[in-house]
């Protein structure tokens, strides 16, 4: 190179070398805990509160204890197998007055704790893991990190792993039968999320003027997040607008009449699915008729709320419809498929949703529910029509 000594040439290469060969060797070696300071800012903007919220609880309980003080680029493989066997063996400890029966407040201030032993589960372990990858995989990219710690790690067989939190139809047949029959306050909001498709957070959120029942609608304008009403947004798509079969709509019509029957709090706010006080559900109001429907229907398996959806995602796919008809009615929108899916029609949705319906019959009658409405007037609006207590 001209104007250019051979010293000169020779610093500028011994320059971009030591460049290339990342931060260690341009001594701006990072720390595990400063990157992730940053790491967590910038996923705040871009991520979901909820999904932000569960990664940031991911990092100050479980990882940046272990890594937080670790120069980055040397964590190796076997730090991070460390950690995962750790977390599996040595789990947590709760503390529980001996002596002293759960829920019971009258203790004495004498009495000792006795720490009750609890195992973290392989696959809440596997959640914290995968956040840490991600986090990894972008200081790869941003630190120039000459290798990736998370390759290669192992977790061990698990029964629960094994088995999909999802059921076949007969079995959610089975256990909305059970529902149905024992928990009817629920029937309604569990029929909705296993034989729609909507998440817990925008089925909970429904206010009856969503519900366009001459045209078998339903809207989904907002999502409840930690008891908190908000706007549906990019980062968890739902679907604007649900398909209401005949069937299911007789049974939020059901629902309907017995919310004015009984005069139900939360019903002058127009709330579709209020809590017994009045409030909007949360997904731990479902716990205790949960589990005993699951113990009835004789379910063994592990299967969560959340677990409707990978059932109703399952059941699409096994009537045949078509993988982008799939997709528009899960949300499981990515940026290269958008504009196929803005061509899916509601009269495509609405075949979808009518051959899960043909899957898991939702009872002998048309209203799909026990003759517990007696009494109760039919094809009642709930907004501004119930009995003046």
């Amino acid at each position: 190179m001209r104007g250019v000594t051979a010293r000169e040439a020779a610093d500028q290469r011994a320059a971009m070398l030591k460049e290339a060969q990342g931060p260690e060797a341009n001594g701006q070696r990072v720390r595990g805990g400063e990157f992730a300071k940053s790491w967590i800012k910038s996923k705040r903007l871009k991520l979901d509160p909820t999904t932000a919220a569960t990664y940031a609880d991911a990092l100050d309980d479980h990882i940046l204890p272990v890594f937080g003080n670790y120069l980055y680029d040397a964590i190796t493989p076997l730090d991070v197998q460390r950690w995962i066997d750790d977390a599996l063996v040595a789990g947590w400890k709760t503390s529980k007055r001996s002596g002293v029966a759960d829920g019971d407040d009258d203790t004495d201030d004498d009495e000792e704790d006795d720490q009750l032993p609890r195992s973290y589960s392989s696959r809440t372990v596997h959640g914290w893991f995968r956040v840490f990858r991600t986090m990894t995989r972008d200081a790869i990219a941003m630190l120039g990190l000459a290798r990736d710690p998370t390759l290669r790690i192992s977790f061990p067989d698990a029964a629960e792993r094994d088995e999909a939190n999802a059921l076949s139809a007969e079995q959610l047949a089975t256990f909305l039968k059970v529902v149905r029959e024992k928990y009817a306050t629920h029937y309604a909001l569990v029929v909705l999320l296993g034989c729609a498709g909507l998440r817990f957070c925008h089925g909970s959120a429904l206010h009856w003027e969503d519900w366009d029942e001459d045209n078998g609608v339903l809207r989904v304008r907002r999502k409840l997040v930690r008891g908190k009403l908000d706007e549906v947004t990019r980062k968890k798509r739902a679907p604007r607008e649900y398909s209401v079969e005949p069937e299911l709509a007789e049974i939020l019509r059901w629902h309907r009449r017995k919310l004015i029957a009984d005069q139900a709090p939360g019903l002058y706010k127009g709330y579709m699915f209020p809590s017994t006080v009045g409030t909007l559900r949360s997904p731990s109001s479902l716990d205790k008729a949960w589990k005993k429907s699951l113990a009835a229907a004789e379910i063994e398996k592990r299967f969560t709320v959340h677990g409707l959806r990978y059932t109703f995602t399952d059941l699409v796919r096994l009537a045949n419809v078509d993988a982008v008809v799939r997709r528009a009615l899960t949300g499981h929108v990515t940026e290269e498929m958008q504009r196929h899916y803005s061509t899916v029609g509601m009269d495509e949705k609405r075949a979808a949703v009518a051959s899960v319906v043909r899957l898991v019959p939702l009872g002998s009658d048309r209203r799909g529910v026990s003759n517990t409405e007696s009494g109760t007037s039919g094809g009642t609006s709930a907004s501004g029509t119930a009995k003046a207590g």
